[in-house]
């Protein structure tokens, strides 16, 4: 039941046709209570993300070292996690 619920209120949007909204115009033009939908990930969706591609990254590092990781790999993804850490992705 909290499916469907939550299916409707995402779809609900696009039931409405545009000119239905364009009919509803505030003091400045613009349509009432209407926002655009959000294109982007989340910043954290992201982040999740960002981690997720560096643990590939180092599974297939670490397949490619015969199992077990080197120094050098191995301080690579660390700093390449650190960063994700800092919000740089």
């Amino acid at each position: 039941m909290k499916t469907r619920t939550i299916s409707g209120l995402l779809a609900a949007p696009f039931l409405i046709s545009a000119p239905a909204l364009a009919l509803s115009t505030g003091a400045v033009g613009g349509p009432i209570g209407i926002t655009a939908p959000v294109t982007t990930p989340s910043h954290q969706l992201r982040r999740h993300d960002a981690i997720m591609a560096v643990r590939k990254e180092g599974l297939k590092l670490q397949a490619a070292d015969g199992g077990k990781l080197t120094d050098t790999h191995r301080a690579y993804l660390q700093a390449k996690l650190d960063a994700v850490r800092t919000g740089n992705y």
